[in-house]
């Protein structure tokens, strides 16, 4: 999992979002939560996957929304959204744990992206890590070290590529 000082490292000092501890306390989040928000932090902004600058349409990151699944209302943590689709937004469900895409339109429709919000972090850190590797890599030097972060990512979340229409798996085939 990235550390604090390696997100910073990658992103900027000023470019990592971490919560304070006693919000994280008042907003219910389990410990293992806590730590990654408080201690690690989540980016501000990485290249067409994550912001925390959404618009104005939907709720703002940190937030907590109940929400029904299933028959049963559950709480989420809205943690930021995709950068080019402003309904959308990462949510953490609070008594699951794992990290949601969900739109926030008429019909909400969600799909589960990580197991843990850990999870989405690491995934958040290695793929911009990836993009700044091989920002000046030749085309055919991209798939291997693409491939080897992908099985990297596999082995610590199975499930975020269990479907080849899954988000991650989706955001892989694109980059290549």
């Amino acid at each position: 999992m990235a550390t604090h000082d390696e997100m910073t490292e990658l992103f900027g000092a000023d470019r990592v979002l971490t919560l304070d501890r006693a919000v994280a306390e008042e907003r219910g989040l389990s410990e293992a939560d806590a730590e990654v928000l408080c201690d690690v932090g989540v980016p501000l902004f990485v290249d067409v996957l994550f912001t925390v600058d959404t618009a104005d349409e939907g709720p703002d990151p940190f937030t907590v929304v109940p929400v029904a699944a299933g028959g049963e209302e559950t709480r989420i943590l809205v943690l930021g959204g995709p950068t080019d689709d402003p309904g959308m937004r990462y949510c953490l469900d609070m008594e699951r744990g794992y990290v949601i895409l969900m739109s926030f339109g008429e019909e909400p429709q969600a799909e589960i992206v990580n197991r843990t919000l850990a999870d989405l972090v690491e995934f958040l850190y290695r793929f911009a890590l990836r993009t700044k590797h091989l920002e000046h890599a030749a085309a055919q030097d991209r798939g291997p070290y693409t491939d080897k972060l992908v099985e990297y990512l596999q082995a610590r979340d199975r499930f975020a590529f269990a479907q080849p229409d899954s988000w991650w798996s989706m955001v892989f085939e694109q980059v290549g």
